[in-house]
């Protein structure tokens, strides 16, 4: 189920729950943190994520490219062909959310610790 098709999970619109859905996933979060600052090939995100498969990755990043947050480049001019991730305007689009999202979850942790 992509995430638009989430919005009416409860019988009713929710874009809380589309957003939530976009970023569900053991690694998107982090997928994501990685390509806010530039475009990555597989292998070099597999390698940032220790105890990701290769089939995780996969799965994570299909499901991110069928939300339309990160697209997908294929250049065949390379040997072998050269393959890289990058965020889409809507995949831009997050990382305020995420930016906030990751000060609220230190604020919370913080709270905690006290």
């Amino acid at each position: 189920m992509t995430a638009l098709q989430m919005q009416t999970r409860h019988g009713e619109v929710c874009p809380l729950d589309t957003t939530l859905k976009v970023l569900d996933g053991k690694w998107k979060s982090i997928i994501l943190c990685r390509l806010m600052t530039e475009d990555l090939r597989f292998t070099t995100l597999l390698r940032s994520l220790p105890g990701c498969t290769r089939r995780m990755l996969s799965l994570q990043l299909s499901q991110l490219i069928s939300d339309h947050i990160i697209a997908k480049e294929v250049d065949t001019s390379f040997v072998p062909t050269k393959t890289s991730y990058h965020l889409t305007e809507l995949g831009l689009s997050l990382i305020p959310v995420i930016q906030a999202m990751d000060t609220w979850g230190q604020q919370y942790i913080t709270a905690l610790d006290d």
